[in-house]
């Protein structure tokens, strides 16, 4: 992905790595988010963040969970088309099998990563 952006703002690409330490997930400092895996709570969550057509902002620290990819914003698209329920667009998603990743959404919680 950085080299596909890189090629397109005429740069070059630079990956950063970064610690987390996962306890920090379970801190009453932070307001957190968690989805274990697919579900209509998910998709919706989903749904919301990615809809231009709606105005939504959440207030968490930090959301962990499935990753929302390219195939997953086409199977929204199918939602907010009215082709699929939330429930059959959930059970699709399921099937795809997604990794899992993090969202740092203040200074609070990005304060938390340590770089490498």
């Amino acid at each position: 992905m950085a080299k596909k952006k890189s090629l397109l703002f005429h740069g070059a690409p630079i990956v950063q790595k970064y610690e987390f330490d996962e306890s920090n997930l379970l801190s009453l400092d932070l307001k957190v988010r968690i989805f274990k895996s697919v579900s209509i709570e998910w998709a919706e969550f989903i749904f919301k963040n990615r809809n231009r057509n709606i105005i939504f902002h959440h207030d968490y620290d930090i959301v962990y969970g499935p990753i929302a990819n390219d195939g997953v914003a086409y199977m929204l698209g199918r939602y907010e088309e009215g082709t699929i329920t939330l429930e059959e667009l959930s059970k699709e998603l399921d099937y795809k099998k997604l990794n899992n990743q993090y969202f740092f959404g203040t200074e609070r919680a990005v304060k938390l990563l340590k770089r490498i």
